[in-house]
């Protein structure tokens, strides 16, 4: 009868032991789990304090750094310029190269029309509403009385208020990568993509695709030590075959150097990865190169 209690109290133990353990193993995988997540991200701020001293230029050695077992972090430098200002979209070029972008993403011309326009309508100061765009009219109809804000747009995700940018988030889910509310309102062909660079300037897909494939060196990658700049306006005009009319149309909204730099850091720790993001603005006194802080965000 010993014998026997003592094998029932060692069964019941052993399911308790098994219970506890099973119990505990979600709690542990998710510990290690936000460790990790936690270690990438303090490797994502290394890069930037690195990016963030004003010697270290796009491509440094300095940016790419890491260990054998998979800890590193790699940091881009790049432009905030190279995306569009949403903020100016009132700007009639701007909006007109805005919708060519959301039709060169698919959109047909009508629905690429209605979100530029409605977009233009959001930040202008009026209640007039263009052609295709929305006003209070419209948003008071869908229950928003409140919209649209008449007043720059203060967050990216703001933008998905906005009527027609459902459909471009369905055609371009990465189209936040496409527009900025921090820049100098110019657009820098140095660091702009493809899309934009054709949009902007009116020119041709394949012209657009040899201009930023030139930029981005023989390896292919923005942000290298190989990259090329252009500097020369009558350069650039050539290489994207504009006539002297139809670069004057666009000139005053064209930079060759933007003066906010998007600096981009990845950390990674094995397969998990954190993205920081610092953006900062660039100038220079008593020839000393400062980098002053903008705004920081998770990506």
């Amino acid at each position: 009868m010993a014998l026997l209690l003592v094998l029932v109290a060692v069964m019941a133990l052993s399911i308790i032991v098994t219970g506890l353990w099973e119990a505990s193993q979600p709690s542990w995988e998710e510990s290690t789990l936000e460790r990790a997540r936690f270690q990438a991200g303090l490797l994502a701020e290394s890069g930037l304090v690195i990016a963030s001293h004003p010697d270290v230029e796009p491509g440094d050695v300095a940016l790419i750094q890491g260990e054998a077992t998979g800890k590193n972090f790699k940091v881009k430098i790049t432009s905030e310029s190279g995306r569009i200002p949403v903020n100016d979209l009132d700007n009639e070029i701007l909006r007109d190269a805005t919708e060519e972008l959301f039709v060169s993403w698919g959109l047909d011309a009508a629905a690429a029309s209605r979100a530029a326009d409605s977009i233009a309508d959001w930040v202008d100061e009026d209640s007039d509403m263009l052609p295709n765009g929305a006003e209070n009219a419209f948003y008071s109809g869908v229950n928003y009385p409140e919209f649209p804000a008449n007043a720059d747009i203060a967050s990216l995700e703001e933008m998905l208020f906005i009527s027609g940018m459902d459909e471009v988030a369905r055609y371009q889910p990465m189209w936040r990568d496409y527009f900025t509310i921090h820049s100098d309102g110019l657009i820098d062909l140095n660091a702009a993509p493809w899309e934009i660079v054709m949009s902007i300037t009116g020119t041709t897909e394949d012209s657009a695709l040899n201009f930023v494939a030139v930029r981005n060196g023989d390896d292919g990658q923005e942000g290298t030590v190989d990259d090329y700049r252009y500097e020369d306006a009558g350069e650039v005009q050539a290489v994207l075959g504009l006539s002297d009319g139809e670069w004057g149309e666009i000139s005053s909204l064209i930079t060759m150097s933007g003066d906010v730099l998007r600096i981009e850091s990845v950390g990674t720790i094995g397969e998990f990865k954190e993205t920081r993001i610092l953006l900062a603005r660039e100038s220079e006194e008593n020839g000393n190169r400062t980098v002053v802080p903008v705004a920081r965000f998770r990506k």
